[in-house]
């Protein structure tokens, strides 16, 4: 079975004895595969893909910045404002890329990657979950699903 998390649940189990924190340019985490599409890069990381993204129309560095990626290049933006407002930037858009925004902040991104973690262990066991996993999307922020740039199966 298939289960949101707090944040602060996610975060003790991938980095015991350190708090979530508000994400922010220069944080101390280190670089972690959550799930096959949720890479969190660590702040030097972070710092290259930011700048070194080929998206003018993205604004990155000034609106966004780049604080996580995935298997095959897209990238996690956050907002740099005190909304911590997610966005999905497709690589394969190339310098035409603009951020596709979730509706749901930081703590909810880290929610929706453990719960792609729970969905890839149950999927490596025979375990057909995306019906499930798409309500728990909807009850992590409604729309999510229609908005979420992967598919499930």
């Amino acid at each position: 079975m298939l289960a949101l998390q707090a944040p602060a649940a996610v975060a003790e189990r991938l980095w015991p004895g350190i708090a979530w924190p508000a994400l922010m340019p220069g944080h101390g985490l280190p670089t972690t595969e959550i799930a096959g599409d949720f890479v969190l890069l660590d702040h030097l990381g972070a710092a290259e893909e930011t700048w070194g993204r080929d998206a003018p129309l993205a604004n990155l560095g000034q609106d966004w910045w780049v604080f996580a990626c995935s298997g095959t290049g897209d990238a996690w933006l956050l907002s740099r404002d005190q909304q911590q407002t997610v966005a999905f930037l497709d690589h394969a858009a190339g310098p035409d890329a603009l951020p596709q925004l979730l509706g749901i902040d930081a703590g909810q991104w880290l929610q929706l990657a453990d719960l792609m973690a729970q969905l890839e262990a149950a999927q490596d066991q025979g375990l057909a979950l995306a019906p499930q996993a798409l309500a728990l999307m909807e009850q992590l922020a409604p729309g999510l699903s229609a908005h979420y740039p992967y598919s499930l199966v």
